[in-house]
């Protein structure tokens, strides 16, 4: 039986061959949303570990389960909150008291996120 051939990596530059499309490991951290837990820290380093389990109970309790997020007290009609936001993210200063804690939808957590992120790359 034939062997299939082997790719290159995706990396410009890189000379490894790989079993499949993709990129080698020292530069999997290229491909889109793959991030090594020693770079990124996993849960509990990041401060979200059984402390923080507690707390986002009682959070969500306090909120009824629903979305506390701008556009769902705007329109009226607040979606089941699922998460946990941070008013002021912890990356800039935020911390994790109940003032700066709300309950929010998935969704809408996600496009808070993306805002964040949208604003801090634009500087």
């Amino acid at each position: 039986m034939a062997r299939r051939p082997k790719y290159p990596c995706r990396h410009r530059g890189c000379s490894a061959l790989v079993d499949g499309p993709g990129y080698c490991s020292e530069h999997a951290a290229e491909a889109v949303g793959w991030h090594r837990v020693h770079q990124r820290g996993n849960r509990h380093q990041r401060g979200y570990g059984t402390e923080w389990d507690k707390i986002r109970a009682r959070i969500l309790r306090r909120d009824g389960y629903l979305c506390q997020c701008e556009d769902c007290r705007a329109e009226g009609r607040p979606l089941r909150a699922t998460e946990v936001d941070h008013r002021i993210p912890k990356s800039r200063g935020g911390t994790d008291d109940d003032g700066n804690l709300r309950a929010i939808n998935r969704d809408c957590h996600r496009r808070k996120t993306q805002r964040e992120s949208r604003a801090a790359r634009q500087g």
